[in-house]
């Protein structure tokens, strides 16, 4: 029914149109359903900034530059979209498939995204540099003092094992206490100091080991990779050096 007006007596009507209630009704529907989708389905901020992690296949080689250091990576090598920008960052967050050592690829997607026990990807983080000290002397001057024994456990691998102490009612436990620590010379023939987080079936996360050594006097490189390879470090840290060396920019 169109809209339109009559008169009664010396009053006017006005007729409303028979569609305008529907059509509101429709329109708020619709609204709320785009809210609805977007809620639940839609990118949230941390998606639009670009800081959850999202592997990509692109190899476009994107210059990042950290500690006045550039380093030239291909974007499949980086874990967070928003390192896929050119430009200053204080960290960089790399992965890469051992023994390979290539970028995310869709065949070796459960390597990348799920994140299992036995997982053969290795993660990077390139940074500035947080102390003013190195590797060497962040074993005598911050893990040391903390130790059970100094002299250490000889271990497999060419490594010797380390524990810390637990804390006490006397003593709080350091923030070493719930890792183990080891020491190996590198094919370098340099120091190498390793952390690794005991098997425990009640983890959450699956236990992995790291290292951090310096890269330049303001960068430091640290990695990790599943406590199951410890057997192979030696390789994988020369890896991680040859990589991260051919990313500098030269």
């Amino acid at each position: 029914m169109a809209q339109g007006s009559y008169n009664i007596g010396n009053e006017e009507v006005k007729e409303e149109s028979s569609w305008r209630y529907p059509m509101i009704l429709f329109f708020a529907t619709l609204v709320l359903c785009v809210v609805f989708l977007y809620h639940y389905v839609g990118p949230d901020v941390e998606e639009i900034q670009g800081n959850k992690p999202r592997p990509t296949i692109n190899d476009e080689l994107i210059a990042i530059t950290i500690g006045k250091q550039t380093f030239n990576v291909p974007a499949n090598y980086t874990v967070f979209p928003r390192d896929r920008r050119p430009g200053e960052r204080e960290v960089l967050a790399l992965y890469a498939s051992w023994p390979r050592m290539d970028g995310y690829v869709p065949a070796r997607r459960n390597d990348f995204v799920e994140n299992e026990a036995d997982a053969r990807r290795l993660d990077i983080l390139i940074q500035q540099k947080k102390t003013p000290f190195d590797e060497l002397e962040r074993l005598e001057v911050l893990y040391r003092p903390h130790l059970l024994d100094r002299e250490g456990t000889p271990y497999d691998h060419g490594l010797t094992q380390f524990s810390f102490r637990q804390g006490s009612e006397l003593a709080p436990a350091s923030g070493y206490s719930d890792k183990e620590l080891f020491l190996g010379e590198t094919a370098a023939e340099e120091t190498a100091v390793i952390f690794c987080y005991p098997a425990d079936a009640d983890r959450v996360v699956p236990p992995e080991c790291f290292r951090e050594y310096d890269l330049t006097p303001t960068v430091t490189v640290k990695y990790y990779f599943k406590r199951p390879y410890l057997a192979e470090w030696r390789r994988i840290d020369e890896e991680v050096h040859t990589l991260i060396d051919n990313f500098q920019a030269k």
